[in-house]
């Protein structure tokens, strides 16, 4: 939980200051946007790497890794001049990220195994929380007028004390599944059996996380710019989306094993589109805030279903399933905003975010498209589930 907690904090602490940054580098949305998508690409890199880096050593090392690249990672953005230079420092902060994510999901599926239960829901609660204190933190250094760099240099180094801290207490290398007598140098492929439907998970993560991308960098630019509200009122759009999102994710788990994945998504996901589209529609500041509040609460279970099933059918070499999925999955997160960004140079940001509502009632079609896939398929052709993946 510590872990989810530093990565959340990062993200959090990056998207608090995109206005600022936007201002340092002196860029339009469409501009802005296409500087986005050096961290989608960094990401979608380092997680072919990282998947095969768990396969072979585990994913502790992976872990510790990545969360000391990602503290690191934060700095150069703030530091930066220029849209191209921006680019280049989001392709490292991506990269360092998406190393973690793979990483720590990883050790994840391997807790929920060891315990018997779903965790995940609770692991992603913590990174909620995370992109809570960052927003927060964020915000008040921003009514403060302190600047980025003094931010995220502070951010950097309590983050990186912390991530250092909670390695320590994760599970020892003995744990993991030892594959590297099999393939020591090979690359693991995914079944081809499972290809598609670890695709729709994908495609559902996907879409939950293209929303919780949305509120991350956009929620403070449309508040502030559109709306009109201060800098300082702004960020509240992205601190309560995330109090909400922790809140769901702390009862997702037990919501996960009591009603199943599928009624779990589809209940929370397309209700939250619904009211967000409203919200959008009226063109209120304080009705946004409850609309990024139910689109936090709607969200929330969302990966966190697509993660643990994933790798429960992923089976004992679960990281290349990870990988796929959070390849597909984090191209939500990380390409989503980008693409928001070029619709609001053409329709106007409002009207952009729409597509966050129709969005999270696409990821419930899809979840159900994924039960029924997996009840047409024979019981032969799935690895057989152990505890954990039962109660996911």
């Amino acid at each position: 939980m510590g872990v989810f907690f530093v990565n959340g904090t990062l993200f959090g602490t990056w998207a608090s200051r995109v206005p600022d940054i936007k201002e340092q580098v002196d860029a339009n949305n469409g501009i802005l946007g296409l500087t986005l998508l050096g961290i989608a690409f960094g990401a979608l890199l380092s997680k072919q790497v990282a998947g095969q880096l768990v396969t072979r050593t585990g994913s502790l090392p992976v872990t510790r890794v990545g969360a000391a690249l990602s503290c690191l990672a934060l700095l150069p953005p703030a530091f930066v001049r220029g849209p191209l230079g921006l680019g280049v420092a989001l392709v490292l902060f991506g990269a360092a990220m998406g190393l973690l994510d793979v990483g720590m999901n990883s050790h994840g599926v391997e807790l929920e195994r060891l315990r018997g239960r779903p965790v995940m829901s609770s692991l992603h609660a913590s990174f909620s929380a995370g992109g809570l204190a960052g927003a927060l933190v964020g915000g008040l250094t921003a009514a403060g007028g302190i600047g980025p760099r003094a931010h995220f240099a502070l951010v950097a180094v309590g983050l990186g004390a912390l991530a250092a801290a909670a390695s320590t207490r994760l599970l020892p290398a003995p744990a993991r599944p030892a594959r590297r007598e099999e393939s020591p140098r090979a690359w693991v492929p995914v079944p081809r059996r499972l290809r598609f439907p670890l695709t729709l998970l994908a495609v559902t993560g996907l879409c939950a996380a293209a929303g919780e991308g949305a509120a991350a960098d956009w929620s403070a630019l449309y508040l502030h710019g559109e709306l009109g509200r201060s800098t300082g009122f702004a960020s509240l759009g992205y601190a309560l989306f995330s109090v909400a999102m922790a809140a769901g994710r702390l009862a997702g788990d037990g919501l996960t094993a009591r009603w199943g994945a599928v009624r779990t998504v589809v209940f929370a996901a397309a209700p939250a589109g619904v009211l967000f589209g409203i919200a959008l529609a009226s063109g209120d500041a304080f009705l946004a805030l409850c609309g990024y509040t139910a689109l936090g609460l709607g969200l929330s279970v969302v990966v966190p279903v697509v993660f643990s099933t994933a790798g429960s059918l992923g089976g004992e070499q679960f990281g290349p399933a990870l990988t796929y999925v959070s390849s597909i999955n984090g191209t939500g997160m990380l390409m989503g905003p980008p693409l928001i960004g070029f619709a609001a140079e053409a329709v106007g940001l409002r009207a952009a975010l729409g597509l966050v509502s129709l969005l999270a009632v696409l990821s419930a079609v899809l979840m159900c498209a994924f039960a029924a896939q997996r009840r047409g398929n024979p019981p032969h052709t799935a690895p057989a589930p152990d505890s954990a993946a039962a109660g996911a």
